[in-house]
């Protein structure tokens, strides 16, 4: 049996939110957001299996991540949470969705898609090489961070919030950050959007050629009760680049799906 990831919460209280990282971070990359939302609910982010201080799974896939947060906010008494999920996160959160809808009150993705890149198996060779290549550079992950992360993140960002990034990256090795990126391309959940029952809302960052805007548009046409947002003026990482709008956006969600509805 696996153990459980780890995590870092703030608050109590209120449906809880639960924030999962894109690739290459941990749950500090969630700081600015459980500052805030701890101050009115329980706000919990934890870091993927085989990143960081997470122990890694035996078999990783995306059935096993999503059942492992499953397995965490069961050991933490969480019978039903907002899932917000960035980048890879998003990916994650579209799966936990599916296994486990009876416990997600709403969806937020920031910066993701339903599907990776092109379906072309030579295609996800060439990515995966790429990505190898650049890594073999480095000694260590922690020694890449600043370079991979940069490219993220628009002039905007500070200083500071540039360097929690960084720190954040750390304690990831090479080798897991790789085995995620493998997994990373077989993603693809693009039939079942339209299956997605819950409240939804889409955030995707103006300059982000990532996951672009006019992907994570279609992507909300596409699932019933979704709401699409573009934050101006940011690359990859919004909750860091501009994280007072990215964290009054979902605020303003999240206090939408607490209204009673009008008859």
């Amino acid at each position: 049996m696996n153990a459980l990831p780890s995590s870092l919460a703030s608050g109590s209280g209120g449906v809880p939110l639960v924030m999962l990282h894109g690739m290459g971070s941990t749950a500090e990359i969630w700081l600015p957001q459980l500052n805030h939302f701890g101050r009115s609910r329980l706000a919990l982010a934890w870091t993927q299996p085989g990143f960081g201080p997470s122990p890694a799974l035996e078999t990783l896939g995306w059935d096993s991540l999503a059942d492992s947060l499953e397995s965490l906010l069961q050991a933490l008494g969480i019978g039903k949470a907002h899932i917000l999920g960035h980048s890879i996160g998003g990916m994650v959160a579209q799966e936990f969705y599916h296994r486990h809808p009876q416990r997600v009150a709403s969806l937020v993705l920031s910066a993701t898609s339903a599907a990776f890149g092109s379906s072309d198996p030579q295609w996800k060779q060439e990515f995966i090489r790429q990505r190898t290549d650049a890594m073999a550079q480095y000694s260590s992950f922690a020694q890449a961070a600043p370079t991979l992360l940069s490219g993220f993140m628009g002039p905007e960002c500070t200083p500071a919030l540039r360097e929690m990034a960084s720190t954040a990256a750390r304690e990831i090795s090479t080798e897991r950050y790789l085995d995620a990126m493998r997994l990373l391309v077989t993603f693809n959940r693009k039939a079942e959007l339209g299956a997605i029952a819950v409240p939804t809302l889409l955030l995707a960052g103006e300059l982000d050629t990532q996951a672009p805007p006019k992907g994570m548009k279609r992507m909300a046409e596409q699932i019933p009760n979704a709401q699409f947002q573009e934050i101006p003026a940011v690359r990859h990482m919004a909750n860091l680049e501009a994280p007072h709008a990215f964290n009054q956006i979902i605020e303003n969600f999240l206090s939408a799906q607490s209204q009673p509805a009008h008859a």
